[in-house]
This record gives C-alpha cells, structure tokens and sequence, in this order.
C-alpha cells in the first residue's frame, strides 16, 4: 500500500468514528501524519498536504475506483457508509445554529477579567453537532489568576442561564469550560491522535490578541507529528471595544494584595471540592487541578474513539504499528 494511500484511508478511519464522510478538502487539512509512531514508519517529510493537494484528490478518485472507499455527492467514507451523508448534512445544519448561540454566549465573557482566548472544541469545532450536543470549549487566562478567572467565568455563564454544570446529564446549547490554561502555560503534555485531532481543530470565538494562536501552535508543536498541519484560522477577529476596557479596568483592582488573597482563597475553596469529587478518581478519563491548568474530562471518549480507529485500521489491513494509544487516561 501507498503512503499517501495509507494516510488517506487513516483520516477517513478516524472520521468515520465520528459517523463524518469528508470531501477532498477535509482529508487534505485533517490528514492524518504517522511521525509520531514507531521508527519504522516512514519519513513523511515530502508529504506536506498543502503540497499535495491534487495528489489527494487523485488517490482519492483512484481509491474509490478501486472499491476501497466509496462517494456521495463529494464526501468520501469507508464501509458503505452511505446513511452518513445525509446525517452529516443534518449536523451542519445544527451546527450553524449552534455557532450562533455559542458566539451569543461567549461574548459575555467579554467583561470578565483575565480571559485573553475562547477556542471553540469538539464536535463544534468541526461541526459534527446532533440537537443534545452542548458548546465546549478551551479559555486561555492571565497567569497567576487562574482560579480567579475560573470563578468569574462560571458566575457569568450561570448568570446568563448558559452554563453547563457537572450535574447535567445531558445540557443542549450551553457552554461547558472544561478546559482552562494560561497564557504562560500552553503546552498541552497529555498526546494522542484524539488530542492532536482536538487542538489543531480549535476555532477562536473570542481573543484579545491574534499572537495567541501562534504562541499555542509553538507551544504544541509535537501536534504536527500527528496531523500534518493546524486548522486553526490565521486571522481570526480580535476583539478592542468598551467590554475589554471595563476587565482591564477589574484588571487594575484585582493586580494587587488582594488580588493574590482572592486567587488563593478561590485555589482552597475549589482545589478542595474538585479533590473530594468522587467523580475525579474515577478511571476512563481525565481531572487535572493546578495553577497551570485545570482540565475536566472525566468521562472522556477518548479511549472509545481510539479504540474504534485501531478497529477501523485493522479492518483495512494497515500495519500493527499504526495503533494508536490514548494519552493517558486514569487508570
């Protein structure tokens, strides 16, 4: 088999765990990059997508051809999965009108002190949303003030009737901040193909400065090993108004003593509750508390995905050296 062959039928394994047939332009931008396995995986240095675009969609062609994958109406999957079309055409749907209630949410936080980013994640960074989907997302918060910022953000969600809690079982349209890192800690240590696919996929709704991106993609770097490129836009829209200037004025309050004594007394009262929630201890997922990060996947699909797109590989008969691992879930 083909490397390019073997990176093409990977990218439609992954995705068709997801139940989501990609067009030719999908496959080139989500690409899946094999460096990161074992030494006997070929170089992929002379396969950079943006490259290789016309060699994708003629594989893609040759490959359907072939009987390997099949197509409808320019979206190619694998196993004649044709019911996955439409569905993902309904999602799409969905998703716009989630987009848009997500844009209205986030921009609430727009007043709260500390939040330099919001990245849209999941299934509605890449729009693959069902109607009981909620809006995830990843926020980047001053240092030193994490906890702080957690609190006001969860206060101003909860306000705003948005907010998902971590007792709602299902919370359809509301925002749940499950992932928080700072502006000097955004290197993501936990690596897989399914975080990898994660935060290249991220898509900014809210960010004070465009270098963040940047800073988040140097800081992340061993993402391109997985996939060969980011998707996260470029130029994405900044926001400068009247909200950024009344945080930066609670800014100036709370840059000081007090300050410190409100993040500290926001780090007890927190770090202890989360530590006593049975849920945090609980295997198959992922709780982590600390003044860099603070991450909440307890029930995380991550082993089920991957699990399911080593099933996939094997079906295709890819090399056994192609499985993946999670990245280190809770045992």
């Amino acid at each position: 088999m083909g490397e390019l062959k073997q990176n093409i039928l990977a990218t439609l394994a992954y995705y068709d765990v997801m139940d989501m047939p990609l067009t030719a332009g999908e496959v080139s931008s989500w690409l899946i990059n094999f460096e990161h396995l074992a030494d006997n995986c070929y170089s992929a240095d002379n396969l950079q997508p943006e490259n290789r675009r016309d060699d994708i969609k003629k594989e893609l062609g040759q490959l359907f051809l072939d009987g390997s994958i099949n197509q409808v109406g320019g979206y190619y999957f694998l196993f004649g999965r044709e019911h996955l079309v439409p569905l993902r055409l309904k999602r799409q749907k969905i998703a716009r009108l989630k987009w848009q209630k997500a844009k209205r949410a986030i921009r609430h936080l727009r007043f709260i002190p500390y939040v330099f980013g919001v990245f849209a994640s999941g299934s509605l960074a890449i729009s693959n949303t069902d109607e009981l989907s909620d809006l995830d997302v990843l926020i980047i918060v001053r240092p030193s003030r994490i906890w702080l910022a957690r609190i006001f953000i969860l206060t101003a969600l909860s306000l705003f009737g948005v907010r998902r809690k971590g007792t709602d079982k299902i919370a359809p349209d509301k925002i749940c901040p499950n992932h928080f890192i700072t502006r000097t800690s955004l290197n993501i240590p936990f690596k897989s193909i399914y975080t990898a696919q994660t935060y290249c996929n991220l898509v900014p709704i809210y960010l004070r400065s465009s270098e963040i991106i940047e800073e988040f993609k140097r800081a992340n770097d061993w993402v391109i090993k997985f996939i060969f490129k980011w998707n996260i836009p470029a130029e994405p829209m900044v926001k400068r108004g009247w909200p950024e200037m009344l945080a930066a004025a609670a800014e100036t309050i709370f840059n000081s003593r007090l300050g410190n004594f409100f993040e500290g007394l926001a780090r007890r009262k927190q770090s202890l509750r989360i530590s006593q929630n049975p849920v945090t201890k609980e295997s198959g997922g992922r709780v982590v508390f600390s003044d860099e990060q603070l991450e909440f996947h307890p029930h995380s699909i991550e082993a089920a995905v991957i699990k399911s797109y080593n099933q996939n590989l094997k079906k295709l008969g890819m090399p056994e050296f192609y499985v993946e691992q999670d990245s280190g879930l809770t045992r």
